[in-house]
């Protein structure tokens, strides 16, 4: 098996997005991803992200003695507060009170900026302690001059400069989010959930530009690990996010569209490498390259031809490997004018949200 990641050049469009594999993936995949990590990291030891990004993965492996120690070893100010939260996760799940007690209590001693403070609160949702959670949001809110904000123009198009949770990883802008859903914290409330559902579909779009960009320079089999592991990503991210269309209610109805419309978007994504995953699979012995196996393919993912089209393209033009040249001739043969009309529906698809730029048809 290709590593995970392959490149080097794909860790930052990966980074802060492995917390949404949960369960999909094995442990020896994620062991390997891990490693791959924990090497380049040897090599950058200034990156802010890399060491977060391996705590992410030995949180789900639960190795939290490990976990403990990567987090001790970063370096600088940046992710000061997260590090707290992600340690007191790990002291819990070890049963030290004693270590719980001492990541906290830096949270609720004089948070000295806006980030330790977006931690406390979370640190306090977490509790249970609603009463101080609903005074640091107040903080918050009146520090950043965002008291009594509404809904406009300006915020649909741009929300991440209008919301409070703003200097964590994806990981601890969801559990923030959520405690104001779970506590009745209402102000800015639809703001924060609109900035968090567009940041995931956002990443999930820099994810995709990864994996056409392994494809093209790599080839369709060296991007099969990246592949899985993108398929799980953006299921994970599929499913926090219609978590959210089932749970919540928002005073701007624009903001429920706006949900509907992202988590369509990574729906769309999901769906992309789930296909590039069986093609990827292909069982030479059984396999037949004609019109019913693209049917099944399609039925069988919850994807489109159009999609199919774009990733035969690429796995024909990088490859050239028979079976997917004769797969690519089936389906100009069903639809002669396919390539022209996948074009039009990646155009189409910014509707559902913004995406990361990515020219490579």
């Amino acid at each position: 098996m290709s590593p995970a990641l392959a490149k080097g050049y794909l860790i930052d469009d990966f980074t802060d997005s492995y917390d949404f594999i949960g369960d999909a993936l094995s442990k020896s995949l994620i062991y390997e991803i891990y490693s791959e990590l924990e090497k380049i990291w040897a090599n950058e030891p200034d990156n802010p992200n890399l060491p977060f990004d391996c705590e992410s993965l030995l949180a789900i492996l639960g190795e939290h003695e490990k976990a403990i120690a990567c987090l001790n070893h970063i370096q600088g100010h940046y992710g000061f507060g997260m590090r707290l939260l992600r340690q007191t996760y790990h002291y819990a799940c070890l049963h030290n009170e004693n270590g719980v007690k001492s990541s906290l209590d830096p949270l609720f001693t004089h948070p000295r900026d806006e980030h330790t403070k977006e931690c406390a609160f979370i640190a306090a949702g977490r509790l249970g302690d609603r009463e101080t959670a609903a005074r640091l949001w107040k903080e918050l809110l009146k520090e950043k001059n965002l008291e009594n904000l509404k809904i406009s123009k300006d915020v649909l198009d741009d929300p991440d400069s209008f919301n409070c949770i703003a200097h964590v990883h994806i990981r601890e802008c969801h559990e923030g989010v959520r405690y104001l859903y779970q506590y009745d914290i209402r102000e800015n409330r639809d703001v924060e959930l609109y900035a968090l559902i567009s940041m995931i579909h956002y990443k999930m779009g820099l994810i995709y530009n990864s994996i056409i960009d392994l494809i093209l320079n790599e080839g369709p089999y060296e991007s099969f690990s990246g592949m899985i592991t993108a398929l799980a990503v953006s299921g994970g991210a599929y499913s926090w996010v219609a978590e959210y269309r089932d749970m919540v209610t928002v005073d701007d109805p624009r903001v429920y569209k706006e949900l509907i419309l992202h988590l369509e978007g990574i729906r769309k994504f999901r769906t992309f490498f789930s296909i590039g995953e069986r093609l990827l699979t292909i069982s030479e012995k059984n396999f037949q390259p004609d019109e019913q196996f693209l049917h099944s393919l399609v039925r069988e993912t919850g994807g489109d031809l159009y999609q199919v089209c774009t990733l035969l393209e690429l796995f024909t033009r990088s490859a050239g490997d028979a079976d997917y040249a004769q797969l690519f001739d089936v389906l100009l043969k069903m639809d002669p004018d396919i390539a022209k009309k996948s074009v039009i529906r990646k155009e189409m698809e910014g509707y559902l949200g913004p995406r990361p730029p990515f020219d490579y048809l």
